[in-house]
């Protein structure tokens, strides 16, 4: 069971409560409560697991090569211009490998003397931080050219200079070429493709043709990008068509396609997702606000699949834009270097374009803060995110050494370069798993496996994807099975299954069953070998635990074991984790292998996770929780009846009257929250009058409550005078003293019988005593000089 809690700041109390006296029983009650609630919250954040994170090696995006080719012709404006260069800068800073490299050419048309049609602007150039830099830098130079620099739209030649670009790279790196332009091809007047204008275009549209069959050759991928109104959409979708197209496009994202856009504002976000789908990521929608003059705010999301990406903002005026970076959980993330799971670089600040590099991005919606510079022009500002999901895939097939024409069950697991299985919903959304078999004696065969429980497939979306493929009867030798897998944004290394076909069945057979999928550290969880040898020879097996997360705390028991000649038994299987074994979940993969062979004899997925053990709560929760409700109740009973005690003496409510005979002289009324007792004090006035009036001085007389309803009074010469409900007592020569009291009827009744059952529990005993001395019952008399702790001060 995992543990968890969530908790605040204890909450401030209302005004009105806050002013209003409380017993003390009462306040001790909400202390000791409010310390049970943050005990609550410690022990359970203490109780919280800790989340693993190790990144291992032999996991990185794949490089690619790149050259983007921007159209310089005549017919570009100064805003077009700046969006080529923004758009250029963007795809260098994107990229997510170290190991990419990429080139920026200009291109125009030769008209002249003296005159290129393709300017580099930037030379192929690796994409470390050092590089990203200079080709952000380099990007300015990008310009409309003149008549005398030659301005036409040369597609051959700059096609021709950038096949040449990437004619050097490594035969498994991808190659693609990006091709921005506002028009169409336009050599018409270059003297190098004829003699004529007439025939100029026709022969610039053959030339062009073969450079396209030349990148198909070369296996170079062919990216256009038209904006504005005189583009030939069709001349671009040819281009598109007519190069390589990679190994993943057969994810739609992916495939070679021409892209138009109508103004040059939108190219680079539109150029971005290109350069995504031919590196086989993805981008999330972009966010664009206009006329930013102070701060906004700009969220993009990055997926749970993704293990690298990047976030791009384009502000053409850097100076003027301050850009800050927060997290799904609304951390503030350093410009370089390693935070909360995720590794950091920050490129590009000088431009107008840049990019926050992100390994193991922590999934959720990103806010990029944008913050203008006071007196700078209103900005129009853009974000987005290019992300790639790079999986390792784990395959096995059962049985591991299949005959001809025998039916086998293959399995494929997907974990991310932290080695987490997928299998969220959302995470394996989209992605398709393909088993891929190879061999001699036959052609080869793809079985497309599913993870929905169905079938071979043991329980649905769990991560693991199956399906049966028949090894054909042809087979001979080795074979090869391979798990394939294709999704948006989703790349993946390819790793082999080999065995062979063998033509009989192999005398020792076994099963690895697991039993348990969760443990606490320090636990083991169990399960059984079951093994069948039908061969008349003992054979030694190995145990073993392979490609999974699992470190030194992790032992796999038994590690060898002999199985008899003709023998069927079952084996306990334990994997014991060690004490200091982190929470989290533990994929792998079990072996069994015979020792003087080699051959592999069974094998098993296999994920158990570690969960922190129970703390006393939870194993007692029940009990606990019931005994907590039991006192909280008793203690609740006990301060109400403590806050109906106070309530039952609190003399707010009584009004003294003063008199002289049957004549009224004075009347005062007790202050509000008077509390328990008041104090007043006689003074004489003119004509041999007196008045009533509060005091609170040391010397003053005092009024009380009486446990008959009544009044008690003590004077300031310490005299003690019982005032009864609806009578006067004589307080002075001359001189009586009534009451008046305001409290609401029911109220009055409920403290009379609280007040009353206080003094029968007091005098109860005595009254007894005194009845039976006397004989007969008497009623009983109200007394002021009774001794409690009320009165221990009066």
């Amino acid at each position: 069971m995992r543990t968890g809690a969530s908790g605040g700041p204890p909450r401030t109390p209302d005004p009105a409560l806050r002013a209003s006296p409380r017993p003390k029983l009462f306040r001790t009650v909400l202390r000791l409560h409010a310390v049970a609630t943050v005990c609550a919250v410690v022990l359970a954040l203490l109780q919280s697991p800790s989340s693993a994170a190790g990144d291992p090696a032999g996991l990185a995006p794949a490089p690619v090569d790149f050259v983007v080719l921007v159209d310089e012709s005549g017919s570009l404006s100064d805003s077009d211009v700046a969006a080529e260069r923004a758009a250029a800068s963007l795809l260098a800073l994107g990229e997510v490998s170290d190991d990419s490299r990429a080139a920026v050419l200009g291109f125009g048309s030769v008209t002249g003397r003296g005159q290129t049609p393709v300017d580099t602007v930037c030379p192929l150039t690796r994409l470390d931080t050092v590089g990203r830099e200079q080709l952000s830098s380099c990007t300015a130079k990008l310009h409309r050219r003149s008549e005398r620099e030659g301005n036409g739209t040369d597609f051959p030649a700059a096609l021709a200079q950038a096949l040449s670009v990437l004619a050097g790279g490594a035969d498994g790196t991808p190659k693609v070429v990006f091709l921005l332009t506002d028009g169409r091809l336009d050599v018409s007047a270059s003297p190098a493709y004829g003699g004529n204008a007439s025939s100029r275009n026709v022969n610039g549209r053959r030339a062009l043709a073969d450079k396209v069959a030349q990148a198909r050759a070369q296996k170079v991928q062919i990216w256009p990008l038209g904006f504005g109104s005189g583009v030939d959409r069709s001349q671009l979708a040819e281009l598109a068509a007519g190069g390589y197209r990679s190994r993943c496009a057969d994810i739609p994202s992916a495939r070679p396609t021409a892209r138009v856009t109508s103004d040059s504002s939108d190219v680079a976000s539109v150029l971005l997702a290109a350069f995504a789908g031919a590196r086989c990521a993805r981008t999330t929608p972009s966010r664009t606000v206009e006329n930013v003059t102070s701060g906004a705010d700009l969220k993009v999301t990055i997926p749970s699949v993704a293990t690298d990406g990047s976030l791009e903002v384009v502000k053409p005026d850097a100076d003027a834009v301050a850009v800050t970076y927060y997290d799904p959980r609304g951390r503030k993330v350093p410009p370089h270097g390693s935070a909360y799971g995720s590794s950091f670089e920050r490129v590009g600040q000088s431009g107008p374009v840049e990019a926050l590099r992100i390994r193991n991005p922590y999934p959720g919606t990103w806010r990029v803060h944008v913050q203008v510079l006071d007196g700078a022009a209103a900005q129009r500002i853009t974000a987005t995110a290019i992300w790639q999901g790079l999986l390792r895939s784990y395959i096995l097939v059962d049985p591991p050494t299949p005959q001809p024409g025998q039916r086998v069950t293959a399995r494929v697991t997907l974990q991310t370069r932290k080695g987490v299985v997928l299998t969220e919903e959302d995470q394996l959304a989209g992605i398709h798993v393909a088993v891929r078999l190879t061999g001699r004696g036959f052609a080869t065969r793809t079985v497309a496996l599913a993870d929905d429980g169905r079938g071979p497939d043991n329980r649905a979306h769990d991560g693991e994807f199956s399906a049966r493929i028949t090894v054909p009867k042809t087979a001979t030798g080795a074979l090869t099975f391979v798990g394939v897998m294709a999704g948006e944004g989703i790349a993946g290394d390819q790793r082999p299954y080999v065995t062979e076909a063998v033509a009989a069945a192999p005398r020792l057979t076994a099963a690895i069953v697991l039993d348990d999928h969760e443990v606490n550290p320090g636990g083991t969880a169990t399960g059984r070998l079951e093994l069948r040898n039908s061969d008349s020879a003992a054979h030694r097996l190995r145990l073993a635990w392979v490609d999974g997360t699992a470190d030194k705390d992790l032992t796999v028991r038994p590690q060898a074991l002999t199985v008899r000649p003709g023998a069927v038994t079952r084996v306990p299987l334990g994997l014991a984790f060690g004490e200091n074994a982190r929470p989290g979940a533990v994929p792998g993969r079990l072996e069994l292998r015979d020792q003087a062979s080699g051959r592999l004899v069974a094998q098993s997925f296999v994920t158990v996770e570690v969960v922190p053990p129970a703390t006393f709560l939870e194993r007692n929760a029940t009990s606990v929780g019931a005994g907590s409700a039991l006192v909280l109740a008793l203690l609740t009973v006990l301060a109400l009846r403590r806050q109906d005690r106070r309530r039952a003496r609190d003399t707010s409510d009584i009004q003294l009257i003063l008199y002289r005979d049957d004549a009224e002289l004075s009347r005062l009324r007790a202050p509000a929250r008077a509390g328990a007792e008041f104090g007043f004090t006689l003074r004489p006035v003119a004509g041999g009058s007196h008045r009533l009036l509060l005091d609170s001085s040391a010397g003053r007389s005092r009024v009380r409550r009486s446990a008959d309803g009544g009044l008690a009074i003590r004077l300031a010469d310490g005299t003690r005078v019982p005032l009864p409900r609806g009578g006067r007592s004589p307080v002075a020569d001359g001189l009586l003293l009534g009451f008046a009291d305001h409290r609401p009827a029911a109220r009055s009744r409920g403290a009379a019988r609280t007040a009353g059952r206080v003094q029968d529990r007091r005098s109860g005993s005595a009254d007894r005593l005194r009845q039976a001395r006397d004989g007969a019952p008497k009623a009983s008399r109200p007394t002021l000089t009774a001794r409690r702790p009320y009165d221990d001060d009066f």
